[in-house]
């Protein structure tokens, strides 16, 4: 018994000061002490005083003793009994000193050294009693010492220290068992509770405490009781319902992703015939041999404009696709801004005038050279752009470039026909537009702002749009600089800048040579050689007729045919579709070959030291990475 009670204490004290017990009793109990010492110090004070007082009684009390004697020694000037009396008096254990004083003569008799700081000092006179009670006849006064008081008021003060530290005690044991039982253990099976229900959560935990005054804490414990069981429930319910949004989530992916792949596919299979379908009725539009009528010129344009708009839907649909997959990936290089700016202002311009609407154009020269993504730039002007020109019957169309730190700053607006203040949140949607009838009425899918607003993502620029009805549309869009690139890529610009001007070299030589067999074949011979396998030559076509201009160009359909021209002759390049080999035939026909190789894959590929272009392919892109492998 003796021994639980014992560890029963240890247990408290030892965790004592762990406790929120230990923060409550450090604060009363600095406040206990301060009170208690107050008390103390005045109770010391009272019996010092009381001492004291007790002292000066006692010397009072002597007096009282040798007055009468005294009076008449000194009455009769007897000094025999003066000294005698004085004798007396100093025997006695009071007294430490006298001091007599008569006729201007003064007698000291002392049993020790009189310092006035350590003795009290009690004096009093003598008159003639007898004759004039106000004739003044001597002076005596008497010393003791304070020790006497201290002394007397030792046991006192020791007795209210005994008390103090009793009390103190008592205090501290109180505190630290009531705090504990009322409320350190009752918090801590709260806290007990609650470490429970997080480590099981599907588990209700119950608290239960052993008194009934705890009313404060029992309230909580209750309270706890019903939200871990509200908890617990909800909990389960929760796990059910995130396991339904798992499968269904899954389901979506798996279903965005057929879509995905889908558009791509889609996309890319519209594209092919479309490219050419485009790029021979622009040959036609040409009508160098006068075969045609104005009608079916005409006709020509009509079939070249729409062609060039459904690819322009249709790049719309492959890009939307692969920014909602993560794909698209941006191409940087040293950008001369002023000429990308003025380039888009020389398409625009043309167009805007043709509806009779004001064009204003301006440009910071200080703006000189970024490390971006030229192409996507070029996208996100022209969806904005063209949605100005789209949505504006008169009025202005502006195109302004700024200088803005640390970007570029590209605002289009309008006086259009504007747009809601509750439409602009959702204006960026994808295949959405303000509503139904703006589709009816001025067609397009919905893409182009969501597209653009995906790319300044890339960018890691910023967009914003200001809209108000019947006023026209404001978009500001802020592009990275990304100056701290550009002095890197200096060299690599000069390369690009060559490489830039033989394929603009290229373009404005006439595509008709594809029906001049005789001018290929005198040309052939000087020209360097590249050979193509692939299965679908409609969607290299637009390729095969811009390498044609500058290079003798053999395209296989099969492996077999392929590896037969290789054998018979030395190609300068060679081009291979991988998908239309097997990988078996990947690595012993083609990889083993010494010529130089670029792989062309619908889908990333990982092969080591080679150089792979993605499909579907830019042609012009495609056409500087021959160059540059054809140089390396």
């Amino acid at each position: 018994m003796k021994e639980r009670i014992l560890n029963y204490f240890s247990d408290i004290f030892n965790n004592f000061n762990q406790t929120i017990g230990y923060l409550i009793f450090k604060k009363i109990f600095l406040g206990y002490i301060f009170l208690v010492l107050t008390l103390a110090s005045y109770q010391i004070f009272s019996e010092y005083n009381k001492a004291q007082n007790e002292l000066i009684n006692d010397l009072k009390r002597i007096e009282n003793l040798f007055i009468d004697d005294l009076t008449k020694a000194v009455m009769n000037n007897n000094k025999e009994r003066i000294d005698k009396i004085i004798e007396i008096i100093l025997k006695d254990d009071l007294i430490s000193g006298i001091t007599f004083e008569i006729n201007k003569e003064k007698i000291l008799r002392h049993k020790q050294n009189i310092n006035s700081e350590d003795f009290v000092s009690y004096g009093y006179s003598i008159f003639d009693t007898a004759k004039n009670p106000r004739k003044y006849l001597a002076s005596i006064q008497l010393f003791a010492s304070k020790d006497i008081i201290k002394k007397e008021s030792k046991k006192s003060i020791m007795l209210i220290i005994i008390n103090i530290l009793i009390s103190v005690l008592m205090f501290w044991i109180l505190v630290i068992t009531y705090t504990n039982l009322y409320l350190t253990i009752p918090l801590k099976k709260l806290i007990n509770g609650i470490k429970s229900f997080e480590e099981h959560e599907e588990e209700r935990s119950h608290i239960k405490l052993q008194l009934n005054n705890l009313r404060e804490l029992t309230v909580l414990a209750d309270s706890f009781n019903k939200m871990s069981s509200k908890i617990s429930e909800d909990i389960i319910n929760l796990r059910q319902l995130t396991m339904i949004q798992n499968l269904q989530k899954k389901a979506l992916e798996q279903a965005n992703r057929a879509k995905d792949d889908f558009l791509a596919n889609m996309s890319h299979e519209l594209k092919t015939p479309l490219n050419s379908i485009n790029l021979i009725s622009s040959i036609m539009l040409k009508n160098k041999d006068k075969k045609l009528n104005e009608k079916e010129v005409k006709n020509l344009e009509i079939i070249n404009r729409c062609g060039n708009d459904l690819l322009f839907l249709i790049n719309d649909v492959l890009d939307i696709s692969k920014l909602e997959a993560g794909k698209l990936e941006l191409y940087y290089e040293t950008i001369d801004v002023k000429e990308l700016m003025y380039e888009i202002k020389d398409m625009f311009e043309p167009q805007v005038l043709e509806k009779d609407l004001e064009f204003k154009f301006e440009f910071d020269r200080k703006l000189e050279l970024i490390y971006s993504d030229k192409q996507r730039i070029k996208q996100i002007v022209k969806n904005l752009l063209s949605n100005s020109l789209k949505f504006v019957h008169e009025g202005e169309i502006r195109l302004l470039i700024k200088d803005k730190e640390e970007y570029v700053e590209i605002i289009v607006s309008d006086d259009g026909i504007g747009i809601e203040k509750d439409k602009l949140e959702t204006i960026f949607d994808r295949f959405k537009q303000v509503d139904g009838s703006t589709t009816r009425k001025y067609g397009g899918t919905g893409l182009g702002l969501a597209i653009c607003r995906d790319l300044v993502g890339l960018f890691k620029g910023d967009i914003k749009i200001e809209s108000e009805i019947d006023k026209g549309t404001t978009i500001t869009v802020l592009i990275p600089k990304n100056l701290d690139q550009v002095n890197k890529c200096e060299l690599q610009k000069e390369e690009e800048k060559l490489i830039t001007k033989k394929a603009k070299k290229t373009k404005n030589e006439t595509l008709d040579f594809l029906f001049d067999e005789e001018l290929e074949n005198k040309e052939s011979k000087k020209k360097r050689s590249i050979a193509i396998l692939n299965n679908d030559h409609l969607s290299y076509m637009s390729l095969v007729i811009e390498l044609n201009k500058n290079y003798r160009v053999q395209q296989s359909a099969s492996l077999k045919d392929f590896i037969s021209k290789t054998k018979e002759e030395k190609f300068d390049l060679l081009i291979v579709d991988i998908d239309s080999v097997t990988k078996e035939q990947l690595r012993n026909y083609i990889l083993e070959k010494e010529e130089k190789i670029i792989l062309v894959s619908k889908e990333k590929t990982d092969i080591e030291n080679q150089e792979i272009v993605e499909k579907p392919f830019d042609t012009n892109q495609m056409v500087n990475t021959i160059l540059k492998r054809l140089d390396s």
